[in-house]
């Protein structure tokens, strides 16, 4: 079927076109709204400025598609794949995308408010300034994306997995990452205040200058971690795990760090006032004044290096 049958078809209200071999097609600014491409093969196809609202897209080859400035609100790209896909500034709203594979798509400046992304793979991908205000992304595997600039308001990150992803002045208020994976991830600048990050793992990710106010981060994992002027002023880190990481010149002020463990950590400037210490752990910490030392000291903090 060709450009013109297609176009034919849904003018005379036909909308099921699953399972045909459309690759390549060229469907550029068509308004193929509510249509079933189910199964079918549109690979490499051209649907920039086409409206695909509510169609859906189960099972669908879209490897290689030009989506550029799509409406693909509501669509249901359940298990879709999309390999190398071009979704820049496409309108993803309230889309349903779980399961679906996307590695090195180019989702930048797209729009995925609200959108289902539930176990999606969006590995390798090009994503700055997307929009994923209050997406659904739990168990998401989305390591090695650029995330630059991003917008993530009330999403739900919880066991996604970010590992090696660029989330640079990416905005986190208040998301949902409990037991999420950081490891050697970028969150420079990266807003995260009171978002909750138990049981997250951080090693070895760099936080600098990354604001994380009133965050949750108990029992989580930080070793080796950048946060160099982070601000963590009444963050919790009940039992948190910062061996060997960074904290030059980082806000504690009021936070929870009882029973953390602070072993081999850079504590260059650090303020500590009104934080709660009792049981956290000091050893072989560097950058601690006299008189910090022995308020930790008086304040039950333990192990304070002489």
């Amino acid at each position: 079927m060709n450009t013109q049958e297609i176009l034919q078809h849904y003018a005379a209200r036909k909308r099921d076109f699953q399972n045909l071999s459309l690759s390549r097609v060229n469907l550029s600014h068509a308004d193929l709204r509510e249509s079933d491409f189910s199964h079918a093969n549109l690979s490499s196809a051209d649907l920039s400025h086409a409206n695909l609202s509510g169609a859906r897209l189960i099972w669908t080859d879209l490897n290689r598609a030009n989506l550029y400035q799509t409406n693909l609100t509501g669509v249901y790209l359940l298990h879709g794949m999309l390999f190398w896909t071009d979704l820049r500034g496409a309108d993803l709203t309230e889309a349903n995308l779980s399961s679906a594979q996307l590695h090195h798509a180019n989702l930048e400046s797209a729009s995925l408010r609200d959108a289902n992304l539930t176990e999606v793979f969006l590995e390798e991908a090009r994503s700055a300034k997307v929009d994923l205000s209050r997406a659904n992304l739990f168990k998401a595997k989305l390591k090695g994306t650029d995330f630059t600039g991003a917008t993530f308001g009330a999403a739900k990150l919880s066991q996604s997995n970010w590992e090696g992803a660029i989330l640079n002045d990416a905005s986190l208020r208040k998301v949902d990452l409990a037991g999420a994976q950081f490891h050697e991830t970028m969150l420079k600048g990266a807003d995260l205040t009171g978002a909750d990050l138990v049981e997250a793992d951080l090693s070895h990710a760099d936080l600098s200058h990354a604001i994380l106010e009133e965050a949750s981060l108990e029992l989580g994992i930080l070793a080796n971690a950048d946060l160099t002027q982070a601000n963590l002023n009444h963050a919790s880190l009940f039992k948190v795990n910062l061996e060997g990481a960074i904290l030059s010149h980082v806000n504690l002020a009021a936070a929870d760090l009882r029973y953390a463990n602070l072993n081999d950590t850079h504590l260059e400037g650090v303020d500590f006032s009104g934080s709660r210490v009792k049981g956290a752990l000091f050893t072989d910490s560097t950058g601690l004044t006299p008189s910090q030392k022995q308020w930790l000291k008086t304040h039950g903090a333990l192990n304070i290096p002489g």
